[in-house]
């Protein structure tokens, strides 16, 4: 008896592994795609804040291009007022050149505002650089590691399944059935060691027959409320295989 529960100490130390790596079939490929999103993501924020960059420029050219028409505008004007013979016409000359200048001032103060919302998305294009180039050296070091890591993880499942069964086949089976169920039902712990007097798996408080039967281990002992199979700590030597 003492080297069948030997075994499922062993059985269970495997099946724990197994379920490490089920957890790292779902984490690994997490942790890739938040690598590859962190790439396309700096690179969205790099083009959508180059493209803002780029329709200020358009905005300012056009702009500069208001203000040296009407600039030309007034220089033409100008030239016309020595010919004007009433003072009618002279005060509207004036009066749509003075209109002119309060239009290429308004422009002017757009041009400034522009310029400092230049000035503040080039300081962002620095900041999406630095974040397109930290992501992409990122996914450079981890990227291939990660895929060789998902990609051999059914494999070291099957392998680790394998040395379990090896195990498994030593022992009867009822008892190989009854581990198999509380394996798939009990969040892939069927067995559960004793913890002051309690189950390891669900917290049940053991009664003194149950402490007295785990200690001398000559049967096996199950949780009579969990039905996992309870151990007490035992030696990590490795049992005896056929």
């Amino acid at each position: 008896m003492e080297e069948q529960l030997k075994v499922l100490a062993a059985m269970q130390k495997l099946d724990d592994k197994i379920g490490q790596y089920r957890v790292l079939q779902e984490v690994l490929p997490k942790q890739l795609n938040e690598i590859i999103e962190k790439v396309e993501q700096a690179t969205i924020d790099l083009l959508a804040g180059e493209s803002e960059k780029a329709e200020i420029n358009k905005t300012q050219r056009s702009l500069e291009g208001e203000i040296k028409t009407h600039q030309e505008q007034i220089k033409k004007y100008g030239a016309q007022l020595s010919a004007i013979k009433t003072n009618k016409e002279y005060k509207a000359l004036n009066s749509e050149i003075a209109y002119l200048k309060d239009k290429i001032s308004e422009i002017e103060s757009q041009l400034l505002a522009l310029m400092d919302n230049e000035t503040e998305i080039k300081s962002r294009i620095v900041e999406c650089k630095k974040a397109l180039v930290e992501a992409e050296a990122n996914k450079r070091a981890k990227e291939g590691d990660l895929k060789a890591q998902i990609a051999t993880l059914e494999e070291k499942i099957e392998s680790t399944r394998a040395e379990r069964n090896k195990l498994a086949v030593t022992l009867p089976v009822a008892l190989i059935k009854r581990y198999g169920n509380m394996i798939k039902n009990k969040e892939n712990q069927a067995v559960a060691y004793s913890r002051d007097g309690s189950c390891g798996g669900c917290g049940f408080v053991f009664r003194q027959q149950m402490r007295i039967e785990l200690q001398l281990r000559k049967k096996i002992v199950y949780c009579e409320n969990c039905g996992r199979i309870l151990l007490n700590p035992i030696q990590e030597d490795t049992p005896k295989q056929d």
